[in-house]
């Protein structure tokens, strides 16, 4: 659609406070790496995977928690996760990977600083970014996890790294009242993992580009977007093509309100999600007059998805109880290869949106 990162970012919908970092490390960068690091959320329909978003970036602790996870099972159970081919098991080894080919290709040191901090009040203890860096100096890099006020001193007499990750959400910095300026500059010498057009990659307006088909692709692509993306729509006025005829997409959502759910484009963790089907249709209605006006929700179809059961230690009775779920699946795909995935999931009917801080559980798919 666009060469210019910046022009991505603003027809996805972002404004500048959102995305501070943008173009910090060149153009060529931002093209290459922003898509690198990349987290689905899936459900199954009669077993093909379904894509309801993806999100691009590494602040999340689904990886850290991955890597913990298959550590326990091994030392508990002997369970190793099944690879397909040489693919690797879990992100943190595909990151390893990734930084290999990139020190290789450009003649960079193995050595990549985490950036991130402990102000964040979802991060409750150090292990978070550490056990990051102690996976990578266990495979020959250096690194360290780093405040962002590393980059703030003079570059003589702290260690330098060729490699940076960004392990938060430029908002959340902005909310702590963290500078920028120290980073940006660090950007003139170190390759910083992912840059800002990975959240204009992450916006929810990207699936309904693809649903809508307004984005130029090849027909393997496109087979593979009607395939694996629900049907998705900008919330506008106007109509749209549903189910082969034109229709209002305001009477269709609301006719038809138990198919459908409302998200905002740019929102993370289940946040403004409306599920037709459990509201209110005065209130269903009066949320998509106003996404109307803003322009910044995209409808989706509602996917119903295969029925899954799994285990649950009920501490009242003091038995495992096997009980049906809602649930997200979470495929990380790093540099371009499948990496493992984890599972997010709640007992049926708890709630409709399943997410980390809705209270779903976190577990390894094997």
């Amino acid at each position: 659609m666009t060469d210019d990162p910046r022009e991505l970012v603003q027809r996805a919908g972002l404004l500048p406070y959102q995305v501070p970092l943008l173009g910090a490390g060149g153009t060529a960068h931002e093209i290459e790496f922003s898509g690198c690091n990349a987290r689905g959320d899936a459900v199954l329909r009669d077993g093909v995977p379904l894509f309801v978003e993806c999100n691009f970036g590494v602040a999340n602790g689904g990886p850290v928690t991955a890597h913990y996870l298959i550590a326990a099972y091994r030392d508990l159970f002997g369970m190793e996760p099944t690879r397909v081919g040489s693919e690797p098991a879990e992100p943190l080894e595909g990151w390893v990977r990734m930084y290999e080919r990139i020190c290789a290709e450009k003649g960079l040191k193995r050595s990549v600083v985490n950036v991130g901090t402990m102000r964040d009040p979802d991060i409750v203890d150090r292990w978070y970014y550490d056990a990051e860096a102690e996976y990578l100096k266990g495979r020959g890099f250096e690194s360290a996890f780093v405040e962002p006020e590393f980059f703030d001193s003079p570059k003589s007499g702290r260690p330098s790294f060729d490699i940076g990750l960004k392990n938060f959400l430029p908002e959340d910095w902005r909310a702590l009242g963290i500078s920028w300026d120290g980073i940006a500059r660090a950007h003139q010498s170190t390759l910083f993992m992912v840059p800002d057009s990975g959240l204009a990659l992450s916006s929810k307006l990207v699936l309904a580009w693809l649903s809508e088909g307004s984005v130029p692709l090849t027909a393997v692509d496109r087979a593979f977007v009607d395939r694996h993306i629900p049907w998705t729509r900008l919330m506008r006025a106007g109509s749209t093509e549903h189910e082969g005829t034109e229709k209002s997409l305001t009477d269709l959502a609301v006719n038809r309100q138990r198919d459908f759910v409302l998200k905002p484009i740019n929102s993370a963790g289940g946040k403004g999600v409306m599920v037709g089907r459990t509201s209110d249709p005065g209130e269903w209605r009066n949320r998509l007059e106003m996404a109307c006006e803003t322009r910044d929700h995209v409808l989706q179809e509602y996917v119903q998805a295969d029925h899954m059961e799994m285990d649950y230690y009920n501490s009242r009775t003091g038995k495992v109880e096997r009980t049906s779920v809602s649930y997200i699946l979470g495929p990380y795909a790093v540099d371009g290869i499948c990496s493992g995935s984890t599972i997010r999931h709640v007992p049926l009917g708890k709630t409709e949106v399943v997410s980390f801080h809705g209270g779903a559980c976190i577990n390894m798919i094997y």
